[in-house]
């Protein structure tokens, strides 16, 4: 993350409510928070969870509206507590996680985010804290209070002390940065009780961490320190070459590395064909800012995968390509890519020297296969106006499989050898742990996808808001007939 000039009115905002409350049959209700600049565009915005309760899905931050919010709490986390809120009523959730990001459709103009301290605080410690809290005027303007840091609560928020003021409602959300390196070490998101002039918040750590789960795209910019398993890294060795000698002679006998890492690609696939979730998109050419997000709804039964935009009940049988002259989408790799490892014996596997990634260590297998394997499928799409025309060849293919000390599959990633008019064809899977009443299950996190036609396309996937399920009967939904597709590319 670039370094900028530490600018407070740049960096915080107030974030408003205002609305007729038709429940209460009250004329209007007002709730206020404050938000500040996650990254350093400011494309994405971090504040309380209770605050993006109170706000909704949707919220307007200088003209820019959300197009998703990302919640690091829920009422039945562990730990979770019943919180008054401080305009009126209560809200269940864990204090220590009391962090919510909203995904702007554009970045916030003129508004840029800082760095990040996640070291540990030193008592006596001194920090400048930031917010926009109301006090009886809704044209509210920011507010600075000096503190020093007293210590760590049994809930694992910061405590600060302050002399000058008194924080109030509407500064939840706000920034405490550090005195001196003028990092943000902590989003306040409490007032202590009693006569004390006590401010809590949320220790950057925490942020850290929810980054990893909300935003893992993020999570090299912001934290580096805490990357594991990135989602847009580049293969760890030069691609996996075979002869096709090899191929021609008595197929040999894999080794038990191999064959354990089959048995555990085709059980990852097997295990992910009950689900729902929200995916994600952004998608962008050569910059990393996007020019097009959206998401959608995707309904998994029985492997079949339709999609559908949020609010609509029309599927589709495969991702809509964005209103962008060339374009790439993401198809179902995150079950082909395990289902192909595990099944197609023509796929050549070997395993690569263990490396180490993030502080730990992963094992690397590389894999490759030829077009005369019949292996790597890939459909490309033409659009001409009013129709379209597609293409399904075999390529020539090749990746790797990460794995932990375990052998629990963390990444796959594959390469196409196209052929045109699109040419290198790259694209990068990673799975995590999601725990649902009392279960984990081992599902699809990212989803990365780019490829090269006079400039370098990409798609960007996240998934989120998962719900696991089981099924007794076989249920039919609209599906592409072309069960083969990986992915598929648009150009004009």
């Amino acid at each position: 993350m670039c370094a900028q000039e530490f600018v407070p009115e740049r960096v915080v905002f107030p974030i408003t409510d205002f609305k007729p409350d038709i429940k209460h049959l009250a004329p209007f209700t007002m709730k206020f928070g404050t938000g500040f600049c996650l990254d350093p565009d400011c494309r994405f915005v971090g504040t309380n969870y209770h605050v993006a309760k109170a706000m909704g899905k949707c919220v307007r931050i200088k003209g820019v509206f959300s197009a998703h919010r990302y919640l690091d709490s829920d009422p039945d986390d562990a730990g979770a507590e019943d919180m008054n809120l401080g305009w009126g009523g209560s809200l269940k959730y864990t204090p220590a996680h009391d962090l919510a990001i909203y995904e702007m459709r554009h970045p916030v103009k003129n508004f840029h985010g800082i760095g990040f301290g996640a070291d540990d605080l030193e008592n006596g410690a001194e920090v400048d804290i930031y917010a926009y809290p109301f006090n009886w005027n809704p044209k509210r303007g920011l507010v600075h209070w000096h503190g020093k840091f007293i210590g760590e609560t049994g809930q694992g928020l910061l405590a600060f002390s302050y002399e000058e003021g008194r924080v109030r409602g509407g500064a939840s959300g706000g920034i405490v940065v550090d005195g001196n390196t003028k990092k943000i070490v902590g989003i306040l998101n409490e007032i202590g009780e009693g006569k004390d002039r006590i401010a809590l918040a949320v220790p950057v750590k925490e942020l850290a961490g929810f980054v990893a789960r909300a935003q893992p795209y993020l999570q090299a910019a912001l934290f580096p320190k805490t990357v594991f398993v990135s989602p847009v890294a580049a293969d760890l060795y030069p691609p996996y070459v075979w002869t096709r000698a090899e191929g021609l002679s008595q197929r040999p006998a894999e080794p038990p590395e191999v064959v354990k890492l089959r048995r555990t690609a085709q059980h990852l696939a097997d295990s992910m064909r009950h689900f729902t979730a929200t995916e994600t998109f952004a998608w962008g050419r050569d910059s990393p800012e996007p020019q097009v997000t959206d998401a959608y709804e995707t309904l998994i039964l029985d492997g079949a995968q339709p999609w559908r935009r949020q609010g609509n009940k029309k599927f589709y049988d495969s991702v809509p390509f964005p209103p962008l002259n060339g374009s790439i989408v993401s198809g179902d790799q995150w079950s082909e890519l395990p289902r192909m490892v595990g099944a197609e014996l023509d796929l050549k596997i070997h395993q690569a020297p263990d490396a180490v990634v993030g502080s730990r260590t992963v094992h690397v297998f590389q894999y490759a296969a030829n077009v005369e394997d019949g292996v790597c499928l890939f459909r490309s799409v033409m659009s001409y106006g009013f129709f379209q025309r597609s293409t399904t060849k075999f390529y020539d293919c090749h990746g790797e499989v990460w794995t932990d000390e375990s052998g629990i599959i963390l990444r796959i990633s594959q390469a196409l050898d196209l052929s045109g008019p699109w040419y290198r064809w790259w694209g990068v899977m990673t799975y995590g742990w999601l725990e649902k009443n009392g279960t984990q299950y081992l599902v699809p996190v990212t989803i990365t996808t780019q490829a090269e036609h006079n400039q370098t396309y990409w798609c960007r996937g996240l998934f989120t808001d998962y719900e696991m399920f089981g099924v007794k009967t076989r249920l039919v939904l609209p599906t592409d007939p072309e069960r083969t597709q990986k992915s598929a590319l648009g150009a004009p």
